[in-house]
């Protein structure tokens, strides 16, 4: 069984390696035993001088940068009076920040950067996203999500895989922007895999208020937290459902166990639904791009029936890390239909995890949209 396992690893990798000008990004260990301040001092010795030069240029954009200076000084503020994070994962920004050289502040807006952002009215909503949880015949649950957003060269440039550390074991892997211990996609070993897609609804005032005023906590941190200190799928999706956000957001989580996925589609305040697997009703798959499952997709952004006829194609019989990473990475579709690839010029990294065999997981940055197979598209 053992070598069956590192066979079909191998031969992932093999596959997945194959698509023109895709890279694995660094991949370094952070041992959650070690003092919170001091458990990045050497990922930020490697990546500290990229990671800053690149958001500082994000920074700088002509639509976000009159109001950096005044996040910078309210949320370096807010992180110091420890609200925007729980008090071990502040003392981790204190502790990349004195490692760095970057103000602490920065490092406060770039954990609560989609919470900014994220709203119908902002000046810098994006809908680009895709996830897909997925049963396969023999009951295992894959996990891929395309992240895509502006700034592909800067954040493609300072994409990591962290590997979290608890007891000389690991404890769960996140894909990270840099020197940033928070994130939007993640997996639990033997528990839950989570992602996140953007939901642009409400005011941007509104996250502000919550954010600011009220006091909640950014959401990139919550999942940090929710991976970090949540050992069941069933908890993990209950949290997400549940819990109060500064910002709407989809959120996409994977179980170890046949029948665990659920898209829990999320306002500020509460869960507008949670979609779940329903293998024996047909619902062997669930995807989500940015946009609710019972609404149509957007105007000239329809990367749903894409995704849906290549799984379709797949099947559950077909379904393993390789052919998901396929899915994942169409990009011929019916443009005059409305439609736009999975894969497309904003895609910045693909990841496929499994929360129940870690040797599947991979993480590639896409530098190439190479075409999937014609039998996608029908």
């Amino acid at each position: 069984r053992c070598a069956w396992a590192i066979a079909a690893a191998l031969a992932a990798a093999f596959s997945i390696d194959g698509a023109l000008g895709d890279y694995a990004p660094p991949r370094y260990t952070v041992d959650l035993d070690v003092d919170p301040e001091h458990r990045w001092d050497h990922v930020a010795a490697a990546e500290g001088a990229k990671f800053l030069r690149n958001f500082r240029t994000i920074l700088a954009s002509p639509k976000i940068q009159k109001y950096v200076p005044a996040a910078i000084a309210i949320l370096g503020a807010e992180l110091e009076a420890g609200r925007l994070f729980p008090a071990k994962l502040a003392a981790e920004f204190r502790g990349i920040a004195r490692a760095t050289g970057a103000d602490p502040g920065e490092l406060a807006v770039v954990g609560a950067l989609y919470d900014l952002l994220a709203s119908e009215d902002s000046p810098f909503s994006f809908k680009a996203c895709t996830g897909v949880v997925a049963q396969s015949s023999s009951g295992e649950i894959l996990h891929g999500r395309n992240l895509d957003y502006s700034f592909r060269e800067q954040l493609s440039a300072i994409t990591l895989v962290i590997d979290f550390t608890h007891g000389g074991k690991t404890l769960f892997t996140a894909v990270t922007f840099g020197v940033n211990p928070v994130f939007n996609t993640a997996v639990r070993w033997g528990s839950f895999s989570v992602s996140h897609n953007e939901r642009d609804q409400g005011k941007l005032i509104e996250n502000l208020w919550d954010l600011l005023v009220v006091g909640r906590p950014a959401l990139f941190g919550r999942i940090r937290s929710v991976v970090e200190h949540t050992a069941s799928f069933g908890e993990a999706v209950d949290f997400f459902a549940k819990v109060k956000l500064a910002a709407p957001g989809y959120i996409i989580v994977g179980g170890a166990r046949p029948g665990e996925g659920a898209v829990v589609t999320r306002n500020r305040d509460d869960a507008v639904d949670v979609q779940r697997l329903d293998v024996a009703a047909g619902a062997w798959y669930l995807v989500e791009t940015n946009y609710d499952h019972m609404a149509p997709p957007g105007d000239r952004d329809d990367r749903r029936h894409p995704l849906k006829r290549a799984l379709n194609a797949t099947g559950p019989d077909g379904l393993n890390a390789s052919s998901l990473w396929s899915v994942l990475s169409v990009t011929r579709v019916h443009e005059e239909a409305g439609e736009r690839a999975p894969l497309n010029n904003e895609t910045i990294y693909s990841t496929v995890m499994q929360a129940s065999d870690p040797t599947t997981f991979v993480t590639k940055v896409r530098e190439g949209n190479r075409p999937a197979s014609d039998e996608f598209v029908v």
